[in-house]
């Protein structure tokens, strides 16, 4: 019964998928040239988001290329994600453009500013959680040289973050840590010694002869 379930799914799913393609086959030829041209494009900026993403998965990057380096106070920078909303912009807002009677000229037009506006929109998004990220990296180096009290465990020799409550900045408020000596345990006091990447501190027990870099 299971094996007989089992081969009417996948017919049922090989009928769907067949029935499917040669659908977009017929749509697809159906189309003018320029919608074609247009879909293409549009199509080729969606599968570079979509490869993107995968690589983010995979990889556990988050899957973008910098193209042109080009920053100053947080201005921008070109990157493939950039290009592709470029490209989804253009295509598909030529091919709506042109389904639409405007000359393709015109249809070109509108999609590449409409594409133009895409790619915007995600460069101040970028340099709007660049700011923030920096921001928070600056905030975190007032913590350097204060005293602070290990709120979740912090295991040795930086193998994972524990969890500190520091005072600074005007504020007391909880922070991940790491340790390069022994483990620390809930309750320890600390000393703050260092930035630790983007988002944690360095500390180190109180009791130790510590020298601040």
């Amino acid at each position: 019964m299971r094996a007989a379930l089992f081969l009417v799914s996948h017919r049922t799913i090989l009928v769907f998928a067949v029935t499917l393609f040669a659908s977009l086959g017929d749509w697809w030829n159906g189309l003018a040239f320029s919608l074609q041209v247009f879909w293409s494009i549009g199509l080729c900026g969606f599968l570079l988001i979509l490869l993107q993403g995968l690589l983010s998965l995979v990889a556990g990057h988050h899957g973008d290329l910098q193209l042109v380096a080009h920053e100053t106070h947080g201005t921008g920078y070109l990157s493939l994600k950039t290009a592709s909303a470029l490209l989804i912009g253009l295509g598909f807002g030529g091919a709506i453009f042109s389904q639409n009677g405007f000359p393709i000229l015109v249809a070109a037009a509108g999609g590449l500013i409409i594409g133009i506006l895409i790619a915007m929109l995600y460069l101040a998004l970028m340099n709007a959680l660049h700011r923030l990220r920096s921001d928070g990296t600056a905030l975190l180096w007032e913590a350097i040289g204060q005293r602070a009290r290990v709120y979740m465990r912090i295991p040795a020799n930086e193998s994972a973050p524990g969890e500190i409550q520091v005072g600074f900045g005007g504020r007391f408020m909880n922070v991940k840590a790491f340790t390069r000596g022994p483990e620390l345990t809930p309750g320890t006091d600390v000393l703050v010694i260092s930035v630790h990447g983007e988002n944690a501190l360095e500390v180190a027990k109180v009791s130790e002869n510590l020298t601040l870099p």
